[in-house]
C-alpha cells in the first residue's frame, strides 16, 4: 500500500492553493546514496527538486528551483563547506529547512548542529522506513510552523 502523498498547501481561507507534492533537495556527494534517496523519496510521493554534491551546487539549485525541504549529508567534502554549513546556508539564504544525515554520531557535531536548525536527524546506514520516519517528522514540523 502506498503512503498518502505529503503535500504543502496554502491554508488561506480565501483561495487555497491546490495541494502538491513536497519538493525535496538532496545534498549528498555519494552518487549511489543520492540515487537511492531519490528512489525512496519518489516512492513515498515526494518530488525531488534536485541533487547536489556540494554546498555551492545546493545553493545554485535552491536559487533556481523551489524546494520545501532538503536532506543533507553532514559529511560533504569541500566546495564551500560541510553539510552543517550547507543546511545553515540553505535556511539563511532560501528559508529551506533540512533533515541531516551522517554515518558518524550526531554527538560529534553537537556544538555546531543547532546552527543548521535541522528538522530531523538520519543516521547511516538507514532503511527506507528510516527515511520515511524522518520525512514524516520533518513534514509535521513544517506543517506546525506554517499553522502558526
Amino acid at each position: 500500500m502506498r503512503a498518502a502523498l505529503p503535500t504543502m498547501s496554502d491554508s488561506s481561507a480565501i483561495s487555497p492553493a491546490p495541494a502538491r507534492p513536497l519538493r525535496v533537495l538532496i545534498v549528498e556527494d555519494e552518487t549511489l546514496t543520492s540515487l537511492f534517496l531519490q528512489g525512496v523519496l519518489k516512492g513515498l510521493g515526494y518530488a525531488v527538486s534536485g541533487i547536489a554534491p556540494s554546498l555551492r551546487t545546493a545553493l545554485a539549485i535552491a536559487a533556481g528551483t523551489p524546494s520545501d525541504l532538503a536532506i543533507v549529508d553532514v559529511g560533504l567534502a569541500g566546495d564551500g563547506g560541510d553539510g552543517i554549513d550547507t543546511a545553515a546556508a540553505l535556511f539563511e539564504r532560501h528559508g529551506i529547512r533540512s533533515v541531516l544525515m551522517t554515518g558518524a554520531t550526531f554527538a560529534e557535531f553537537a556544538d555546531r548542529i543547532q546552527t543548521a536548525r535541522p528538522l530531523g536527524l538520519l543516521e547511516k546506514p538507514y532503511s527506507e522506513k528510516d527515511v520515511e520516519d524522518a520525512m514524516n517528522g520533518a513534514v509535521r514540523q513544517l506543517a506546525s510552523a506554517a499553522a502558526r
